[in-house]
């Protein structure tokens, strides 16, 4: 039986991680560009993947380095007290690579919209996330 207190910390939690991993992306991107002056700005992997290959094997790594971070591998006890963390850490970093693509479906002159879907996206991610990581 599921507990809906710690389904809506789960989907809280897995908000927040999709925001960080936004914005990890961002400044990955960032640094990128910096150095590579050629590449595109862009938070998703996919994306990167296919229009700068480097970014988008650099973001792809990082991701996977976040989502090991996560992931509690110290002792039996701390699996065991942490193993949702290591699920919603997972099922976040997965669906990040598949809803990041959303602001790049439509193409609109305006910042407002990028920055919505944005928070759409990340919202939408956060909550399957938790929701996945609470019922698995």
């Amino acid at each position: 039986m599921m507990n809906s207190r710690d389904l809506s910390w789960n989907i809280a939690a897995g908000v927040g991680f999709s925001f960080v991993l936004t914005v990890i992306m961002a400044i990955t991107a960032g640094a990128v560009k910096f150095f590579y002056p050629p590449s595109i700005f862009s938070i998703s992997p996919i994306i990167s993947l296919f229009n700068t290959p480097a970014l988008g094997i650099i973001q792809l790594i990082v991701l996977a380095l976040s989502i090991a971070f996560v992931t509690p591998i110290r002792s039996n006890l701390i699996v065991k007290e942490l193993g949702g963390t290591r699920k919603l850490g997972f099922y976040t970093g997965a669906g990040y690579l598949i809803f990041s693509i959303l602001p790049y479906a439509f193409h609109v002159p305006y910042i407002q919209t990028y920055v919505g879907l944005i928070i759409a996206f990340n919202i939408i991610n956060g909550a399957i996330g938790g929701f996945a990581s609470s019922v698995s």
